[in-house]
């Protein structure tokens, strides 16, 4: 989403700035046309559907901007989700809208044949097995599909399953008591999601991104991503209480 003050609708002027950009429903069709002229656009919404078997890894990114691992530019809102290969419906649904997206992007004249043509640092739904054999510390990652998600301005939205929101420590301005959750969203956790895919063609780079848009935390799961957070696994205190 464009970072503009509340009731003001987004200028040419915002739209250069974030250059491309993940949430359609913030423009007027004046400015959606000027997308067109970016080389940008920005598919569907989507719920990836059926028992919640998604989980997020790197969560803390959903609450506050952080630098991208392997890219450059600036901090963003950020995550990974992670669907598991053994749940055939959800990897259809999601292959299904991203050859949508791929199909957009040769449209905008990006000349690959196959996704597998892109940039890894430019693709945002990928194999685990094959990204862990190309690089250390990623094992965590076999078995499942990948969806790395990030938006520049767009905080997500982030509830239990009550639907009161989630703030991992982060508030949101304006937000009473009663509408704030008591959990947490860690990593490894269950969810259910939103999202959509957008690509790009430009003199500076060709891919497909992808945004999440709201989130529901529905089951604690194992950590994944980083290293452990139990102090056992650092420490051996037998013999010291």
């Amino acid at each position: 989403m464009v970072n503009v003050k509340a009731g003001r609708t987004a200028t040419i002027k915002d739209l250069k700035a974030q250059r491309c950009f993940t949430d359609k429903n913030c423009f007027s069709n004046s400015h959606i046309k000027f997308l067109n002229v970016l080389n940008c656009k920005i598919m569907d919404r989507f719920q990836i559907k059926g028992a919640p078997t998604c989980r997020v890894v790197y969560p803390q990114g959903l609450f506050e901007k952080r630098a991208v691992k392997g890219t450059e530019g600036d901090p963003k809102y950020n995550a990974i989700i992670i669907v598991p290969k053994s749940d055939e419906v959800k990897i259809k649904q999601v292959t299904e809208e991203y050859n949508k997206a791929f199909a957009e992007l040769q449209a905008k004249g990006f000349k690959g044949k196959s996704p597998s043509a892109i940039n890894p640092k430019n693709n945002c739904w990928i194999d685990g097995d094959a990204w862990a054999d190309r690089e250390e510390g990623k094992d965590s990652f076999r078995g499942y599909m990948c969806l790395k998600v990030a938006s520049k301005n767009f905080r997500p939205i982030v509830t239990d399953k009550t639907k009161k929101s989630i703030l991992n420590g982060v508030p949101i301005p304006g937000l009473t008591v009663d509408q704030m959750s008591d959990e947490t969203l860690e990593d490894g956790d269950y969810i259910l999601c939103n999202v959509s895919f957008w690509v790009y063609n430009n003199s500076a780079a060709q891919g497909i991104g992808a945004n999440v848009h709201a989130v529901v935390r529905m089951a604690e799961g194992e950590r994944i991503g980083g290293a452990s957070s139990n102090v056992e696994d650092y420490i051996d205190l037998e013999g010291y209480e």
